[in-house]
């Protein structure tokens, strides 16, 4: 094989890690400047496949790899630190975390064990998703699509030595680059089709592992020129910088745009392959500290954050002090697992005459068997009062039947093809027909909706997550947004709903594009609202919902449970009532339009409730009412209701009966004047 393989320390990687983990926890810890950090895990993925590469092909080159030594290799890097981060987690999850979660912890423990925790959150991940306490071991997801690439990649390789002794050869080169493409075209097109799939499955990541490859077979085309150098690494941290500041959650991702950030991590790494020359990095001592804990920092930085907000209060855990002391402790825990697990196991293959794979072996076993029993004793239910469980008995599944959930309301992964349009919009021929249309927040009223409408009413539901209701806007968040919209124009302009209510998380999409360089939030609703007007259909627009700067339900059982100070978590969304006005005043232009303020309604100088009754909160969420609040706030709003109801006309069944009531009647009427 003629590319150079030299297993040499290269501190420049460790400064790549370093980049990419705080890159990581900037993102998580809500830090200015750090909105797409999220591309750190992504840069990880690259030096993954950078790393993995030249420890294969320099085994291969010698004659000297070994399958089993790899495996065991790999396990004495990343598994002890992690089975101590499942313990302690578990640990403290038995005292902060309520049953629902602690559930959801045994099973995202079960699956980080068996290497799957990435296909357990894909099948775990809603619309509806919070960094809730269950989801404490949500970042290991990555750490399971590492895994199952380190499981697969050898072989490949291996059979791949086979066909090409030289992986840096132009043939192999190519075809290398060919694959690496056709995987990044395939992730880009399924993120409309299926955006989790994409963020979370190997097979759709695979394409940034082999960058980091690509990488090391250009180990002969890589500068060795200082300038050469600089301007490769320049040019790489910038392409790692831009996404890290400008991307945002929303961003389209994978895809192409992770394509950005990964290949910056392989032009950094390209400036720094050949060995003579090389130069040192400003701060190269402290990057690379910083890199030889990365793994240590990734594994701890979530769980401290998850837990450290959910056991103090929100102005605590969100208050400048409150990041930074969980940021130090995140660094503490690390340092201390590093120094004490990672270090001395990576160090040795035998401990007291024992080897190590073994007792990592007996140690997964022991975690897995405690996984399953509390995963089938839904999280030891009875260590808190029943009382504070029944205050979390909603979440996500437990709403989606009063959601109409997957058939009225969809999800962002979810075609129309999945709406139900038999049971959610076929309008009944002897009842006055009203549309409900929106998102979330349309589909939360649904419930309370339907009890309140008198016989008379049929009420149709045509819903679809995180989907601003605004019918000249392309949408590309939710994957049945764009259609949706263009159905509910279509009802509208055919006249056959008598009504709409129409409701939409309006203080983020205020917000969002509501800004002065956005296209205008008053001209997307008001194009709603024409059409209405257009068809001669009034609308009763529901204003912005309450909303909670942290969970409810997890404030309330936080209190009942410790009584420590919720200082502003109870205290409502002070944007929703600034987005409540901005409402106020487009409908104000449309008099076929009847705004009704649900904020008026329900609160009283910004004092709102928080329960239906002692033991059910009016939202589960931060945002979403649970089916009790639903009705709650449908009651609050009775008198517009009713006032709304007073203008619809009868439906065409109910005008024909009339009318043959009313001629069969005139001539009696009639004889009877006569006479």
């Amino acid at each position: 094989m003629s590319v150079a393989v030299r297993l040499e320390y290269r501190p420049d990687i460790d400064c790549l890690r370093a980049f990419a983990v705080i890159s990581v926890i900037g993102f998580h810890y809500e830090l200015p400047g750090f909105g797409g950090g999220f591309v750190g895990v992504d840069v990880f993925f690259v030096i993954s496949g950078y790393v993995i590469s030249r420890l294969i092909w320099a085994g291969l080159a010698a004659d000297s790899f070994s399958f089993l030594t790899f495996y065991e290799r790999r396990a004495r890097r990343l598994l002890p630190a992690l089975y101590l981060l499942i313990l302690v987690t578990g640990i403290a999850g038995y005292v902060l975390v309520p049953p629902s979660d602690y559930r959801m912890f045994f099973g995202s423990a079960i699956s980080t064990l068996l290497f799957s925790s990435n296909i357990f959150f894909w099948m775990e991940t809603g619309y509806f998703d919070l960094p809730t306490m269950g989801k404490v071991l949500n970042h290991t997801w990555s750490l399971s699509v590492e895994e199952q690439f380190y499981f697969l990649f050898p072989v490949i390789t291996w059979l791949w030595s086979k066909l090409f002794r030289d992986p840096a050869s132009k043939s192999s080169l190519a075809l290398v680059i060919a694959g690496t493409m056709a995987l990044c075209i395939v992730d880009e097109l399924l993120i409309k089709n299926s955006a989790s799939a994409a963020f979370y499955l190997a097979p759709l990541r695979a394409w940034e592992f082999l960058i980091g490859s690509i990488a090391f077979f250009l180990l002969r085309w890589s500068p060795v020129g200082f300038s050469a150098r600089c301007a490769y690494g320049l040019m790489g941290l910038a392409l790692m910088l831009i996404p890290v500041v400008m991307f945002r959650p929303e961003t389209r991702f994978p895809g192409l745009h992770a394509l950005i950030p990964c290949l910056g991590a392989a032009l950094f790494i390209i400036a720094f392959n050949q060995d003579d020359g090389r130069p040192r990095l400003p701060f190269e001592d402290a990057g690379a500290f910083v890199g030889r804990l990365s793994y240590a920092l990734y594994l701890w930085h979530w769980p401290v954050f998850v837990l450290g907000r959910a056991a103090l209060p929100l102005d605590v855990a969100s208050s400048n002090a409150g990041t930074m002391t969980l940021l130090v402790c995140s660094a503490l825990l690390a340092y201390l697992s590093h120094i004490a697990v990672e270090r001395p196991i990576r160090a040795c293959t035998a401990w007291n005459g024992l080897r190590v794979s073994g007792l990592i072996a007996g140690t997964a076993a022991v975690l897995m068997a405690v996984g399953i029993h509390g995963f089938s004793h839904e999280g030891y239910a009875g260590r808190f009062p029943a009382s504070q469980e029944r205050m979390l008995r909603y979440n996500a599944q437990a709403v989606a039947p009063f959601y109409r959930t997957h058939s009225c309301f969809l999800q962002p992964d979810e075609p129309l093809s999945h709406y139900d349009s038999g049971a959610c919009l076929t309008p009944a021929a002897d009842r006055r027909n009203i549309l409900l249309a929106g998102d979330s927040i349309a589909a939360h009223y649904g419930w309370g909706l339907r009890d309140y409408l008198p016989a008379a009413y049929h009420l149709m539901q045509l819903t679809s997550a995180a989907c601003a209701p605004f019918v000249e806007l392309q949408q590309e968040f939710s994957r049945s947004c764009n259609d949706a919209n263009r159905l509910l124009r279509e009802e509208i302009r055919a006249r056959r709903p008598a009504a709409v209510i129409v409701s939409g998380n309006w203080r983020v999409y205020v917000e969002v594009y509501g800004r002065a360089a956005a296209p205008g939030f008053d001209s997307y609703l008001g194009a709603l609202l024409k059409e209405a007007e257009d068809a001669g259909i009034p609308v009763l627009l529901l204003g912005p919902s309450l909303e909670f700067p942290a969970p409810l339900a997890q404030t309330l059982f936080n209190y009942e449970r410790t009584h420590l100070p919720v200082a502003n978590s109870l205290k409502p969304v002070e944007a929703s009532f600034k987005a409540d006005e901005r409402l106020r005043a487009i409908a104000r232009s449309h008099p076929g339009v009847q705004y009704v303020s649900v904020l008026d309604a329900i609160c009283s100088l910004r004092a709102c409730p928080t329960r239906v009754d002692p033991e059910t909160p009016i939202t589960w969420d931060i945002i979403h009412l649970t089916p009790e609040g639903s009705k709650f706030v449908v009651s609050k709003l009775k008198p517009q209701l009713d006032a709304f109801l007073s203008r619809l006309s009868p439906p065409p069944e109910a005008k024909l009966k009339e009318f043959v009531a009313g001629r069969s009647a005139t001539p009696r009427d009639a004889s009877s004047q006569v006479q």
